[in-house]
């Protein structure tokens, strides 16, 4: 079966929201962590459609911010990308 884009982007929002209600923090740098990842790991992607959470907790390694494919903005106003990430914790670039 192949999901719809609509579909995609709903299971990233509802799943988004629904967690940072709960942990306490922003949907929409949840919701940009996911995607992010997910655009290098595209085959984890059946599986989050197919249940979200347990794809999240089943991977914890990789939805990490140094995991994906887009930079983020830092609480001083830095811009950070996941290579500089992956550099200053020792990890190389394939």
């Amino acid at each position: 079966m192949t999901a719809k884009p609509e579909e995609v982007f709903k299971t990233i929002a509802d799943y988004s929201s629904a967690t940072a209600t709960c942990a306490g923090v922003g949907a929409c740098e949840l919701a940009g962590m996911v995607v992010s990842v997910l655009s290098v790991h595209p085959e984890l992607i059946p599986d989050f459609l197919d249940d979200p959470s347990g794809t999240v907790l089943d991977n914890l390694d990789t939805f990490q911010w140094e995991n994906g494919a887009l930079s983020w903005l830092t609480q001083n106003g830095d811009i950070v990308t996941p290579a500089e990430l992956r550099a200053h914790v020792g990890r190389r670039d394939n």
